[in-house]
């Protein structure tokens, strides 16, 4: 065959163009004067440029569809003839007088299918007579195309179960048998088309039949769309006459093509049906066939078939229990015979697909996932031995992405905590991953383990789960080694946070109604999380904190109620957070000050005074040492206020020391505000209700600028709720610090206005210090200077009348 020449492609398209028309204007003018031979003769001119060789493939075809467009004329013309009296026959006769095969053949078609119209004649006798005599062109292309239109005009004229043709015309095995036959010779003409030309031009003429395959599956979906095609006739009939032309056609371009054309064009019943044949097939292939797409387009389907069924209420698995035996069986069928030929990829692609179908058609067999994990870790084994105790060497890029989809197939939201932890070969495999891609396959375990929100209630199972996950919990593998100047960028530091976020949230499923158990399980994990390094433990160990306070709660109901003996008390709880805490404060002060005082609301609620107490003095000395920042000590101050404000199980004498120790903290703070608001929120941690009977006398100025405690003697009692000395001294030592701010340009009287609301909070509590006379001082004080207040400060303007309103409402006292 020889090539045609691309650059002269345009030309010879036009030209053949130009001639069918002139011929298919002479053909129609002659049907219009009803001369049957000038029609006949001119349309046997128009269909010789069909002959051509000078077209490719895509040109061919444009020229070919348009002497369709001029034959359905012709039909027309036939169909009139036949209407008005002409015998059928008569022009079948006349049509083979044409002298050149591929006119003649052409209009014997055209012919034909008028003829099986008439039912002058059995449909079967004509459409074996003309798929014989088209035989007569061997031309691959030429050949292609004449019993494309072969089909395309027999298609309804078929002896199909239900059709009118059906009966004196024959039966569906007829309709089969011409379909079946058009179809091997369609296939064979294809087939050919590759060892015509020259060798060097074999890429082209695989790109030529890659364009043209679609007229051999046309073939396939008209026997598709047969209706007497039930399940018994395509499985003794159909298919092993289309499994035989597959095998043996023995090419690597027509068969794969062709058993995806039957996967795709017959129904999912059919396929469950002839599995085993189809399978059996794929094992015959040449060694060029790449089976593994083949097998997994089967696979797709009738998952797609099962999940359709599960959706339209049909039932959840489609595919009979066999189906994965006989896929796994042909799967390992083909590695065994190859020895060794099938890349490492497209083995992992191969079992990625046999997973994912297992996934979508048997929903929960965990026995299935772990069967494909087996295989994988088999020939990985065998791929990339490994010496007792050193780590396997990684995958290349591209295996690993196959692994990695293998690894991630099962973590779906469906099969939960318990499922994860059967799948025992997931870190065996793990292990041969990247750093990089191990984590993304924890996280994605992670998620999943989330999802489904099932409680890790054993000490086994946090285990199991953090060998599963390690690379979220430490560094290492290739992660410790520097960067080289072709790997990608270190992700952002954002991305490492909510990694760690999501991993943080796993202390919240360390449950278990066994208290003893649940502190085991803790245990554990702040063991794995206490490996994570300081950009992890920050996120980790916290909500660890929070679930061994919660844990301290539930002890101490089982301990009030007596009911049970505990291996582990609510005193060892506390003694196991305070370790934790104080682990973390040399790196995170400011946060371990916040969960030392946290852990102090929840000791002293417990009743436990004495280990409140030391959870304070820890903060305390976190503040001293390690808070140089003005703005976090601000913050933490407030933190440690309102600690001791709910407090009850304090010892007087302590509860004065760690009142009176705050207070001086508020005195020393930088910015003369933050002093000033500071010393006035710390009036209320010594009155909070009326004066004890016999209130203590301490020794010693509270706001000792030498920063000693001024504590009482520890024979009396602690002056902590009811000492209103100490609340006035506060609030003067703030209005002296508002005084001193109001020398600067910004003129603060909004400090003014905030003592005045400590004021009138303590006279509220009947603080016996806190008189009216001070309030109304106070008032006076603001009405000088509001005068000078800057423009602008109406919210300061607003606040203050706000506290003018609330003191007449209560009639604190009466203003002029």
């Amino acid at each position: 065959m020889a090539t045609p020449a691309l650059e002269n492609q345009p030309q010879y398209l036009a030209e053949a163009t130009k001639k069918v028309k002139e011929q298919g204007f002479y053909m129609k003018r002659a049907m219009d004067a009803s001369d049957l031979k000038g029609a006949l003769q001119h349309a046997s001119d128009m269909l010789r440029e069909l002959r051509t060789s000078l077209l490719t493939p895509r040109n061919y075809y444009e020229l070919y569809m348009k002497v369709l467009d001029e034959l359905h004329h012709l039909d027309d013309f036939f169909s009139g003839l036949c209407a008005s009296g002409t015998q059928a026959s008569e022009l079948y006769e006349k049509a083979q007088a044409c002298g050149d095969v591929l006119p003649r053949l052409y209009l014997l078609i055209t012919v034909g299918a008028v003829y099986i119209k008439s039912r002058q004649a059995p449909a079967k006798d004509i459409l074996n007579d003309l798929v014989e005599m088209a035989k007569g062109v061997q031309h691959p292309m030429r050949g292609l195309f004449l019993r494309n239109y072969l089909a395309q005009a027999c298609k309804d004229k078929l002896p199909d179960a239900g059709s009118e043709y059906e009966g004196h015309g024959g039966d569906v095995s007829d309709a089969v048998d011409f379909v079946l036959q058009n179809f091997s010779e369609t296939n064979r003409l294809w087939v050919r088309m590759q060892n015509q030309g020259a060798k060097n031009e074999r890429k082209r003429r695989e790109k030529e039949r890659q364009e043209l395959r679609i007229l051999v599956g046309t073939n396939l979906v008209r026997l598709s769309q047969l209706d007497g095609v039930d399940v018994g006739c395509y499985v003794e009939t159909v298919l092993p006459r289309l499994l035989e032309q597959v095998v043996n056609c023995k090419d690597s371009i027509a068969q794969p093509y062709l058993l995806d054309c039957i996967i795709q064009v017959f129904p999912d019943e059919f396929h469950l049906a002839t599995l085993e044949s189809f399978l059996t097939t794929c094992t015959q292939l040449r060694d060029k066939v790449n089976v593994r797409v083949i097998l997994e387009a089967m696979m797709r389907r009738l998952a797609s078939g099962a999940r359709d069924a599960h959706q339209d209420g049909g039932g959840a698995v489609a595919a009979p229990v066999k189906a994965f035996a006989a896929f796994n069986s042909c799967a390992t069928k083909l590695v065994e015979e190859k020895k060794g030929a099938i890349e490492l990829g497209e083995l992992l692609k191969l079992q990625g697909a046999l997973l994912e179908f297992a996934i979508e058609c048997y929903p929960g067999r965990l026995d299935y996932v772990n069967h494909c994990f087996g295989t994988c870790a088999a020939v990985l084994h065998a791929s990339r031995p490994a010496a007792d105790g050193e780590a396997p060497a990684p995958l290349d890029d591209g295996d690993a992405e196959e692994l990695e989809r293998c690894l991630s197939l099962p973590l779906g939201p469906a099969i939960g905590l318990t499922g994860v932890l059967e799948l025992g070969l997931f870190g065996t495999l793990v292990a041969y991953l990247p750093w990089k891609r191990r984590k993304d396959v924890s996280l994605s375990l992670v998620k999943c383990v989330l999802a489904a929100g099932e409680p890790l209630d054993s000490v086994d199972a946090v285990e199991r789960l953090f060998a599963m996950i390690a690379p979220l919990l430490r560094d290492g593998g290739d992660a410790e080694k520097p960067p080289g100047p072709d790997d990608p960028p270190p992700p952002p530091a954002a991305d490492g946070e909510r990694e760690q976020i999501l991993v943080s949230r796993l202390a919240h499923l360390m449950v278990n109604d066994d208290t003893d158990a649940t502190f085991k399980v803790l245990g554990c994990a702040r063991k794995h999380f206490g490996q994570g390094g300081l950009q992890r433990i920050k996120h980790t160990l916290v909500p660890l904190v929070f679930r061994a306070l919660d844990l301290s709660r539930k002890i101490r109901k089982v301990e009030a109620a007596g009911e049970a003996k505990l291996q582990y008390s609510s005193r060892k709880v506390f003694q196991f957070v305070h370790e934790i805490v104080t682990a973390m404060a040399g790196s995170f002060p400011a946060l371990s000050l916040h969960l030392f005082l946290q852990c102090a609301q929840e000791a002293d609620a417990a009743g436990l005074g004495a280990i409140a107490y030391e959870f304070v003095s820890q903060a305390f000395i976190l503040y001293e040492d390690e808070l140089p920042d003005s703005k976090a000590q601000l913050q933490a101050l407030h933190l440690m206020v309102g600690t001791l404000l709910q407090a009850s199980g304090f010892d007087a004498p302590d509860y004065d020391a760690l009142a009176t120790k705050t207070t001086q903290y508020a005195a020393k703070l930088f910015k003369k505000p933050d002093q000033c608001r500071m010393v006035a929120t710390c009036s209320h941690l010594f009155w909070s209700g009326p004066p004890p009977a016999a209130p203590p006398k301490p020794e010693g100025d509270l706001l000792d600028d030498d920063g000693d405690d001024a504590t009482a003697p520890a024979d009396e009692p602690a002056a902590a709720p009811g000492d209103a000395r100490r609340v006035l001294e506060c609030l003067q030592k703030s209005l002296k610090i508002a005084d001193a701010c109001m020398t600067s340009s910004s003129s603060p009287i909004n400090l003014f206005v905030e003592i005045l609301d400590h004021y009138v909070a303590h006279f509220e509590k009947k603080c016996p210090t806190t008189t009216a006379k001070f309030i109304t001082g106070i008032v006076a004080l603001i009405n000088e200077h509001v005068d000078n207040m800057e423009n602008g400060r109406g919210d300061v303007e607003a606040h203050y009348k706000n506290t003018l309103a609330r003191i007449k409402t209560r009639e604190i006292i009466a203003l002029a």
